[in-house]
């Protein structure tokens, strides 16, 4: 549906049932669970060390100086700001070649508001989630220590934090990010000292709320709630208390991500509900109680930041990254240095493929294109290119929510492999119907076929990947004739966030999330392809590979440096892993992204194409590099069908473009003259070359190919709404397309849609 927009929410409106939200366990080994249970304990035992280093060093009145200085707590700091420059990669390894590609600087959005401004039940909120015994201890809880501890290693990974509200408050009002144990020792001695000198416990929260950073360039509650809300901090409601106490989670992703904001509210909520905060008829209600359409209300401001058009993308996500690094008031403060993972030349050449005059989607009513590039074993971005115009404030790459079509299905794969089911098994490729329970009365029919209607008989499980067909794997979603998978929604859903699908996905999804139904961004469909690549081991994107602090002006201090090679997690065994990609790389040799074959260079990957072509994707990866792309109207509402090669064919018309394509003039440009590499336990199949298809700015390439017969005019009409919102318009049921083809065309359209009836709308 495409979004619609407003400034004050509705109340009373139901967009969800009311429940218990539940966070479902990720999979986990026995064998990972102790090394992550040995490496809490150790941890721990450092925490706890240091705050027995400094009881006694209370005590005694002196170790290194830092209680003479507690005792003259001062007021909390202010921000003496200085700039931050952000840089790129050297060019040629030459670390003289970096150049500044953003600039943040004194301006950012910080509101504060008194404690009487603040509604008892936003204090409750932040309570109840960040630190349920804050009113019983007196700055640090030994006891609430040691039950995160039991509570990470029964779930086998760090759920819970341990810190006080009072701690984090003095992280962000006295301290700086630095990690060492001195600090950590300073900082619970403040915390305690705090404690002491203040009479109220609500005034501590109320100072913690002034110094936090909320996502979308507000800091401090006020701003949040005039940012999300578009209303003052008093006249937040209950939901919408725990709605920005939930973002704190991570504010950068939930403050692009709708569902996901929304699905941390819940969470808020029950733990309020949990601690008796707010009665059963206040929980229900607030459950109830929807979000603004659009997200954030407001757009946030970019004052503060600057930097060149070309990279403005992704200097404003690595930004987003210092905060969640360093917390909002070091990035303040600025006066830092910080080298990042871009690639200038790769940069400049993926955004001249896309929009330049001799590109792929040179005019302005040609779609917008999202690429971006990550090294599976480092994580490091190297390019990162989206919406054309330089006046959108929106970052395709990593805030656009689109339904990734076919482009879903290897997390499937990966499933079924899990559960032993072998890639040769036959399934039968023919139209589809399912009752599917959703929790009401009577089931609900799920129709499923394939691309253009097609029935293939029987056909094994990798070739109906290789093939992109929507029945076998509708067949594997739903263990028919118990040949599928056991719960599959739920466990597809799982394997991509092990993988490293960030964006939320419901606990319990429809089945049709095999075929791509639930909206992903491009950088978590990179970053989860990148696991693939890189054995079943995910390393967390990163656009920093060094940050140093200028403060002292004698000597510069490094506050971080990017490890050669990040341990990562093994989230899939390296196996199942390989299997995969051998598998993928047969949708390049022998499926339907021949279009990215690379000729002795070996290439794996995925289409997708949404419903009624409304999103177009490819992501490929060699041994060496992951790059996804998604092309499609950023503001949504209009289809691709006059513009994917494959869709024009259909119509019988020349020229088109896809976004494999464009992958491929990509990677053969960063690639040309770099040694050939091969998949490590992988067996390449031998495959006739194709890779001597013309390069981009030949006039035969597809490029060349629309001059000689162009697309059809779409001279749009842009609704009045926002970009933000419109990019994560849900596919499957967003407005009629406006293209305005030409009579022809709109005849020979009607001719084909006539013939093949409802079967352009199954998901590529």
């Amino acid at each position: 549906m495409a979004r619609t927009y407003q400034k004050k929410r509705s109340r009373g409106g139901r967009d969800r049932q009311s429940r218990r939200p539940v966070r479902l366990p990720e999979h986990r080994k026995g064998s990972s669970k102790k090394r992550l249970a040995s490496r809490i304990l150790r941890v721990t035992g450092v925490f706890l060390l240091c705050v027995l280093v400094a009881g006694v060093a209370f005590a005694a009145g002196g170790y290194l100086g830092l209680i003479e200085s507690v005792q003259r707590l001062d007021e909390p700091r202010t921000y003496e700001t200085h700039p931050t420059y952000i840089y790129s990669a050297p060019l040629g390894g030459n670390e003289d070649s970096r150049r500044v590609i953003g600039t943040i600087f004194e301006g950012q959005n910080r509101k504060t508001a008194s404690l009487s401004e603040m509604p008892p039940h936003l204090l409750d909120a932040v309570v109840a989630k960040e630190d349920e015994r804050f009113r019983e201890h007196g700055g640090v809880d030994l006891w609430g220590i040691m039950r995160a501890l039991w509570v990470d290693i029964r779930a086998g990974e760090a759920v819970e934090g341990a810190s006080t509200i009072t701690q984090q408050y003095v992280r962000n009002a006295y301290l700086s990010q630095d990690r060492s144990i001195k600090r950590k020792i300073k900082e619970a001695l403040i915390a305690i000292e705090v404690e002491r000198k203040e009479n109220s416990k609500d005034q501590i929260i109320a100072d913690y709320l002034n110094t936090v950073y909320f996502g979308n360039n507000a800091y401090g509650v006020e701003a949040a709630a005039e940012t999300y809300f578009n209303e003052s901090v008093e006249d937040l409601s209950v939901a919408e208390s725990a709605t920005l106490v939930g973002l704190l989670w991570s504010p950068s992703i939930l403050g692009e991500d709708r569902e996901g904001a929304r699905y941390q509210r819940d969470l808020v909520l029950t733990k309020m509900f949990d601690t008796g905060y707010i009665p059963s008829q206040d929980y229900n209600q607030a459950l109830e109680e929807p979000l603004p359409e659009a997200w954030p209300a407001n757009t946030p401001t970019r004052s503060g930041f600057t930097g060149p058009d070309l990279t403005r993308d992704f200097a404003q996500y690595t930004h987003d990254e210092l905060i969640r690094r360093y917390g909002v008031n070091t990035v303040l403060e600025g006066d830092l240095s910080v080298y990042t993972t871009i690639d200038l030349k790769e940069q400049v050449a993926a955004h001249d493929i896309a929009y330049g005059p001799s590109g792929y989607l040179p005019g302005a009513d040609d779609p917008d294109l999202a690429l971006v590039s990550i090294e599976p074993g480092t994580g490091r971005i190297k390019t990162m290119v989206g919406d054309r115009d330089e006046n959108a404030q929106f970052n395709l790459v990593t805030q656009g929510r689109r339904q990734p079509g076919s482009s879903f299905k290897p997390f499937a794969l990966i499933a079924a492999l899990e559960q032993g089911i072998d890639p040769n098994t036959s399934y039968v490729s023919e139209k589809k119907e399912y009752k599917v329970d959703v929790g009401l009365d009577r089931p609900e029919t799920w129709e499923v076929q394939n691309y253009d209607g097609i029935v293939r008989g029987e056909i094994s499980l990798k070739e109906a990947l290789w093939k992109s067909d929507n029945t076998v794997f509708a067949d594997l979603a739903m263990n028919a004739g118990g040949r599928g998978l056991k719960n599959g929604p739920e466990k597809i859903a799982e394997v991509a966030r092990r993988c490293g699908i960030a964006t939320h996905l419901p606990e319990h999804p429809k089945p049709s999330i095999v075929l791509g139904a639930y909206e992903v961004s491009p950088l978590d469909m990179a970053t989860a392809y990148a696991t693939i690549a890189n054995d079943g081991r995910r390393v967390e994107p990163t656009a920093i590979s060094k940050v140093i602090s200028n403060e002292d002006s004698d000597k510069e201090k490094v506050l971080y440096v990017a490890p050669e090679h990040p341990d990562g997690k093994q989230v899939i065994s390296e196996d199942i892993a390989n299997e995969a990609t051998e598998i993928m790389i047969g949708d390049v040799t022998e499926g339907i992204a021949k279009d990215a074959s690379l000729g002795d260079r070996p290439v794996a990957g995925k289409t997708g194409t949404s419903e009624n072509f409304f999103d177009a994707w490819f992501i490929g990866f060699t041994p060496e590099l992951v790059t996804g792309t998604w092309m499609g109207y950023a503001e949504g509402g209009e289809t691709l069908e006059y513009v994917l090669e494959y869709a024009r064919k259909l119509h019988g018309l020349p020229g088109g473009i896809t976004p494999a394509q464009i992958w491929k003039s990509y990677t053969q440009v960063i690639m040309r003259g770099e040694p050939i590499e091969q998949f490590d336990g992988v067996e390449i199949p031998e495959t006739e070359d194709r890779s001597t298809a013309p390069e981009h700015g030949a006039k035969n390439t597809p490029a060349g190919a629309r001059k000689q017969a162009p697309t059809p005019s779409r001279a749009r009409e842009r609704a009045p709404k926002t970009r933000r919102a419109a990019a994560s318009a849900s596919a499957s049921s967003v407005a009629p397309s406006r293209a305005r083809p030409t009579r022809a065309e709109r005849a020979g359209a009607a001719r084909y849609r006539d013939a093949r009836s409802s079967a352009s709308a199954a998901p590529r």
